[in-house]
């Protein structure tokens, strides 16, 4: 009897000799690793307590998941949290915290992979501990710092996280060392530049020029960079504001903004300034303007700005006044810079006299402008945002850096915010966003 082929590939996937690929697939998304890691926490609740089902549906998940059984360490911090979730405990307090910090704290960092170690981070900013999350977060950069250094034959892919983790904890030394191997590796060209670029600019305040090379990208460039340099730029979220700084908004020599599609929308003479030079967009607000008489908003503005190709794309290569920025995503671990970071870093390359910044706070304020929304679309949930797009903590620091260092200013909020620094930050996220008497789930 011929043996079943089918029998003998799903015998190799389930012994792990072979990896069934949509699962692969999977592996590579990190919602997908989230939803894994938020359903075993789930029905991990459902189980007796200290049962060897609640570490049984943890072991499951981190398997599919592509990693190793929990360690000893991490099943005490595991149950601590299960602890605290939605279904055991109504009513959370200080001292809970606490204790899952302080076990947090306890793990270390070699331990588990550092990619494991951002799942369980982006696990606990789901259920609503940021605190917590930020300490495990905090073990997975010095785990990419770790494995950066400690062999010459590391991989591109290592060495990049490891360059990141030392740059965001102010580890220049390593840092250099890092792009040092990078180069060695070879095939980076202009990622390389970009990448010493921003070490400059973080470690100093000054990242200098970068060469982008020819083309039509660098074209465009350098005339935005004509445009740019050497004025005063204010850029201009889009929270809410009742503070009368529209007319020190508009004195500025530039004025940029966000996904402006036409309009008095994000103009408020009082509030927001009538001027608008240059309008960031991300994919979203790219398709919204697409699908919209999108020639007299362009009209309105000098620039607008796309923050990838895919956005870019929509619109006519020849229509002046339009480009795409040089996106530093390639160098962030598993996780996208929002509009305020993409647009500061974006402008800092052409050496504007400064940048100030208005109506921004992190997502500390969840609501935004009238009008800055299309009508009819659904309500931001920031959370998710959080894990699936923009981790919050890399946002802080690295805005908060290039504030620290002078290269950006900004008014009485947005400097109230940055002073407060990492951990206070996280306090007021999680009272704006995560757990506050409760966890999520």
């Amino acid at each position: 009897m011929q043996p079943n082929p089918f029998t003998a590939w799903a015998n190799r996937v389930a012994s792990g000799i072979m990896m069934n690929p949509l699962l692969k697939k999977k592996r590579l998304d990190r919602w997908w690793r989230f939803n894994t890691l938020k359903k075993a926490f789930v029905a991990a609740q459902q189980a007796p307590v200290n049962s060897k089902k609640e570490v049984g549906v943890l072991d499951r998940a981190l398997r599919r998941i592509g990693y190793r059984r929990a360690p000893h360490d991490l099943v005490l911090f595991w149950r601590e949290l299960l602890s605290q979730g939605a279904l055991r405990k109504p009513q959370l307090d200080l001292a809970d915290a606490n204790r899952m910090e302080t076990l947090g704290r306890g793990m270390a960092p070699e331990m588990l992979p550092a990619q494991c170690w951002l799942d369980l981070y982006r696990l606990c900013i789901g259920v609503g501990f940021f605190q917590t999350g930020r300490i495990l977060r905090d073990h997975g950069l010095c785990r990419m710092i770790t494995d950066a250094l400690a062999t010459e034959s590391a991989g591109s892919d290592v060495v990049i996280r490891g360059l990141y983790a030392a740059l965001e904890n102010g580890h220049f030394e390593d840092a250099e060392a890092l792009l040092g191997k990078l180069e060695r590796l070879g095939g980076f060209g202009h990622d390389l530049a970009q990448a010493r670029w921003f070490f400059r600019l973080l470690q100093s305040g000054n990242g200098g020029n970068i060469e982008d090379g020819s083309g039509p990208l660098a074209e465009r460039d350098c005339e935005f960079g004509a445009f740019v340099r050497g004025q005063r730029v204010a850029l201009v979220g889009p929270v809410p504001n009742d503070k009368a700084q529209g007319a020190e908004i508009d004195d500025h020599d530039i004025v940029a903004k966000f996904g402006y599609r036409g309009g008095e929308k994000g103009r408020d003479p009082e509030t927001q300034g009538e001027r608008l030079d240059i309008s960031y967009y991300n994919n979203t607000q790219a398709h919204q303007l697409a699908e919209s008489d999108y020639g007299p908003v362009f009209a309105a503005i000098r620039w607008a700005v796309f923050h990838n190709r895919k956005g870019r794309s929509l619109f006519p290569a020849e229509h002046p006044g339009l480009r795409q920025l040089a996106s530093i995503q390639w160098l962030l671990p598993d996780t996208h810079f929002n509009a305020g970071p993409n647009a500061i870093l974006d402008l800092l390359r052409f050496h504007p006299a400064g940048i100030r910044v208005f109506n921004t706070d992190l997502m500390l304020s969840s609501g935004r402008f009238a009008g800055y929304t299309p009508a009819g679309a659904k309500p931001v949930d920031y959370t998710r945002s959080f894990i699936k797009t923009h981790d919050p903590v890399l946002q802080y620091q690295i805005m908060r850096r290039l504030w620290s260092q002078g290269c950006i200013s900004g008014d009485d909020r947005f400097n109230q915010v940055m002073g407060m620094g990492l951990q206070c930050y996280l306090d007021e996220l999680q009272q704006a966003h995560g757990a506050r008497d409760k966890a999520l789930f």
